[in-house]
């Protein structure tokens, strides 16, 4: 099956974030949009009779109660727009954060392990609480955008040449805070990616300590060249972004000051302006700018915003995709496979395999490969470090999709639709295997906790591992090796068809390993299951029904030691 041609990646639009929350909660954002606009109103008629009252010699008990009218109104009303739509931010935040991890669940495993944990892992702790600040900014932007354009038409309103001052002045800051601000916008990218790459630093640093610790050459190299160097990067490049954003804000305040010393100086040389005209006009550019400086101040984080989106995007997940809300659903059990139990062969025909790292200038390629594998069969994979087993093992698994050719079922190519199904035939214990503490039986069923203390008993775990309930405590800490026979005992559990075991005796002593080989492999086989190992332990390749050779990514040999010892 060969791979289908990747779409070509759409870069979000500025409105991305805007179009989430109106798809989302239409009436909702309405509702913020009139709330906006009134209250726009209400500030701009505070200023008129602000201006009315300091320019009236009479009394002024009507105006106090417009005042306060109106000053209530803007304030129930900007305050209710801004507060509202935070409750719909949260119930779209979660949907998008559990859809991220569904993408992620349904991404190809080559492509996860291509981009790298680091990657992935920034997306949900740093790309999905950006977008969540920006999206609870954007009804304030609503709201002091309405604001600002109605402090602008009333300027109109007061004086063409007020109105043309302003207006040129703001249009000469604005370019100017553009400029700096793209700037600035160019250092978030850089502060993010920067910031993947420390996320790996510190996945080494809380993973590898043991390593660290014992090697002070290892220990001084990573806290110089790696912690260190990273964590400086970042923080300089969040320095010169803050630079730039700074600078932009000064512009603002610049623009300002210019601004009123026009109106107060320049305005009256060009054309005479009534004093009642003059102090509305000034009333309403300091009105104004409280507005205009909270959408400046907001242009960062719709900036950090847009660098989330492009980065999820990147990875395939749009924001303004369909992210309907989780319902569960009782999914009938008798549809998971149905030869889960009982098939004859898996086969690969002409199976290629390629990826690049990211990174570096370097991949690896595997195949074409033509392999059979019968039901029942016990198969040792051999072969030099890096020549392609567990990739091998990974395209059997159905967990990396082949570039060129096809894996069959019984005769059947397994395809997108029944790739999930397919993979519930294999239970698997890989090299950088994660247990879960989660007990799962056959058929997608509760495991059985007297089982598994059967299993733990067998594998010499009884002693540090507590069932409890449906999971399972540690009662003393476990080595590598342990961790891995209970990994063991949760496959012996889901009691599938196809076992998959990458090196699972390497890190057994040696009574473990031997009874691995000699009591556990064959109690399966006896038992119908077809088991596949990864190995380099050669003592024990006479147990094995087939041995199958690898070397740079081609099968060098296959051989059928049942009939090898027939022949002999």
């Amino acid at each position: 099956m060969k791979e289908k041609k990747a779409k070509k990646v759409k870069k979000p639009r500025p409105g991305s974030v805007m179009r989430l929350l109106w798809r989302n909660h239409p009436w909702l954002t309405l509702f913020t949009l009139v709330c906006g606009v009134i209250s726009g109103v209400a500030s701009i008629a505070v200023v008129s009779v602000i201006n009315d009252a300091i320019h009236n010699d009479g009394s002024r008990l009507h105006a106090l109660y417009w005042f306060i009218g109106l000053s209530a109104t803007a304030l129930i009303l900007r305050n209710g727009a801004a507060l509202f739509p935070a409750y719909a931010s949260m119930r779209i935040m979660t949907r998008l954060r559990i859809a991220l991890c569904r993408k992620i669940l349904a991404t190809p495993l080559e492509e996860v392990d291509r981009r790298g944990p680091p990657n992935v892992l920034t997306m949900l702790t740093n790309d999905i609480p950006q977008l969540n600040t920006t999206l609870i900014i954007m009804p304030t932007i609503l709201v002091e955008t309405t604001v600002f354009l109605f402090g602008i038409a009333y300027l109109a309103y007061l004086s063409w040449v007020v109105l043309a001052l302003t207006v040129s002045l703001m249009i000469l800051g604005v370019g100017l805070y553009l400029f700096f601000f793209s700037c600035g916008v160019r250092n978030t990218s850089r502060v993010r990616d920067e910031y993947t790459a420390f996320n790996e630093y510190t996945h080494a640093l809380v993973f590898g300590l043991k390593e660290l610790k014992l090697n002070g050459v290892r220990r001084r190299w990573f806290g110089r060249s790696a912690i260190e160097a990273s964590s400086t990067r970042v923080a300089r490049y969040n320095f010169v972004e803050r630079l730039w954003y700074t600078a932009a804000d000064n512009v603002g305040q610049f623009t300002l000051s210019l601004l009123i010393g026009c109106l107060l100086f320049a305005a009256p040389l060009v054309s005479a302006v009534d004093p009642k005209i003059m102090t509305a006009s000034v009333l309403a550019v300091l009105y104004i700018m409280g507005p205009l400086s909270l959408l400046v101040g907001a242009m960062p984080l719709l900036a950090a915003g847009r660098v989330a989106c492009t980065r999820l995007s990147e990875f395939g997940f749009s924001i303004n995709d369909p992210h309907p809300e989780p319902i569960e659903t009782d999914v009938p059990k008798v549809h998971l496979l149905e030869h889960k139990k009982s098939w004859n062969r898996i086969e690969l025909k002409a199976v290629r395999m390629h990826y690049q790292d990211m990174h570096a200038e370097t991949g690896f390629s595997l195949g074409p490969i033509d392999l059979t594998v019968q039901a029942g069969e016990l198969i040792y994979i051999v072969g030099g470090n890096g020549c392609g087993k567990s990739t091998l093992a990974k395209l059997l698994c159905g967990l990396y999709i082949p570039q060129d050719g096809e894996v069959l079922l019984d005769g059947k190519p397994i395809t997108d639709e029944s790739r999930n199904d397919y993979r519930d035939l294999f239970s698997a214990v890989f090299s950088d295997f994660h247990l879960f503490n989660r007990l799962i039986g056959p058929d997608e069923e509760d495991g059985s906790p007297t089982l598994a203390s059967k299993y733990l008993e067998t594998l010499g775990l009884a002693d540090k591992i507590k069932i409890e309930g449906q999971g399972y405590s540690t009662l003393k800490a476990l080595s590598y090796g342990q961790q891995k026979r209970l990994a063991l005992v949760c496959a012996y559990m889901e009691d599938r068809s196809v076992y998959v075991l990458d090196e699972w005796a390497a890190d057994q002593d040696p009574p473990f390993k031997k009874f691995f080989y000699e009591e556990l492999l064959p109690d399966l086989k006896r038992r119908g299951k077809t088991v596949l190992i990864i190995t380099h332990d050669d003592q024990y390749f006479q147990l094995a029904d087939r041995i199958i050779k690898l070397s740079d990514g081609q099968i060098v040999s296959d051989i059928n030691c049942a009939l090898r010892d027939k022949r002999a």
